[in-house]
């Protein structure tokens, strides 16, 4: 899946800087996020124009409210991610978290940056403290949980998938379903949901969307802030509970929205996760005499010329 951010800042060298960093920090994560900048909002309302895009990042007191309206107005899945000064007037902020944007104080360096679009994108482009203690899980990992969720459900179709429709994990049969119109769909009805507890003030709400029908019935939660979890059922073969599936379901929900989600194999994993807890241990352990020893090592002799 491919991201795609729209920066719009006035100085260069800014634009500059910003676009380097999160390039830098996608590819370190292994994300595929592509940048766009722009040096006004006219600017970036005509390339939105030809593009979509996932994430605004500009400033508030610059017309960012308006320029996220508009834009938003075109896509309903685009994200804002609106820096505002210290001296930002409550009424302007309340008013921009009333629409659902996201607020952070204006970036200090590149890496306060990274970390604030990684947050409003919901990917993990700088390392979160909150998530360092947790222990990783594989996206096998991810798919023996849904297959547990199924089992105990008798769902046809378990669908994971980010908050615009793109499909993390899927098990079970899609029984000749268009997943990708499925997963989309289910998204969109969660956008205003989410909206809503931004609106409230309240943004770690549970939300539980039940569609009926006279062949299929289709449960779906949100797994966290960024994530949504969805059950499909076949009615011709078992008739779901509510009650006891929105139960399961929400179990499962919060399990999926407490991992820390890696790439690699489970050997690959353990693998890396001991070699960063003994370099470490090894650094505070040796870190000061190892900088002592290489401080006072003599200088490599230089080579002698011939005669």
């Amino acid at each position: 899946m491919r991201y795609s951010i729209l920066i719009v800042e006035g100085d260069a060298a800014r634009r500059q800087a910003w676009d380097e960093a999160i390039l830098q920090a996608a590819t370190v994560h292994h994300i595929d996020i592509t940048v766009t900048t722009a040096r006004s909002a006219a600017v970036a309302q005509f390339q939105a124009g030809h593009k979509q895009f996932h994430l605004l990042v500009a400033a508030l007191s610059e017309g960012g409210v308006g320029l996220a309206g508009r834009l938003r107005a075109r896509s309903p899945h685009l994200r804002a991610l609106l820096f505002h000064p210290s001296e930002a007037s409550v009424e302007d902020l309340r008013d921009a978290r009333w629409l659902g944007y996201t607020l952070a104080s204006e970036p200090e360096d590149a890496d306060a940056l990274v970390e604030a679009v990684g947050r409003a994108l919901g990917l993990p482009l700088a390392d979160d403290p909150d998530m360092q203690g947790r222990p990783p899980a594989t996206l096998r990992d991810v798919q023996m949980l849904l297959d547990v969720l199924r089992w105990q459900t008798k769902a046809l179709l378990i669908l994971y998938t980010d908050y615009i429709g793109n499909t993390i994990a899927h098990r079970g049969d899609s029984a000749n379903l268009d997943l990708g119109a499925i997963t989309s769909l289910i998204a969109g009805s969660f956008v205003n949901s989410f909206e809503l507890g931004r609106a409230l003030r309240d943004p770690n709400t549970r939300y539980l969307n039940l569609v009926e029908g006279d062949h299929f019935d289709v449960y779906a939660t949100n797994a966290g802030s960024h994530r949504l979890l969805a059950l499909v059922f076949d009615k011709e073969f078992v008739i779901p509970k509510l009650g006891y599936v929105w139960l399961q379901l929400k179990r499962s929900a919060n399990q999926l929205s407490q991992m820390r989600i890696v790439e690699g194999s489970v050997g690959d994993v353990i693998s890396a996760e001991l070699t960063a807890s003994l370099n470490t241990e090894f650094d505070r352990l040796f870190g000061n005499d190892l900088l002592e020893i290489q401080d006072t090592s003599p200088p490599s002799a230089s080579p002698r010329r011939p005669a």
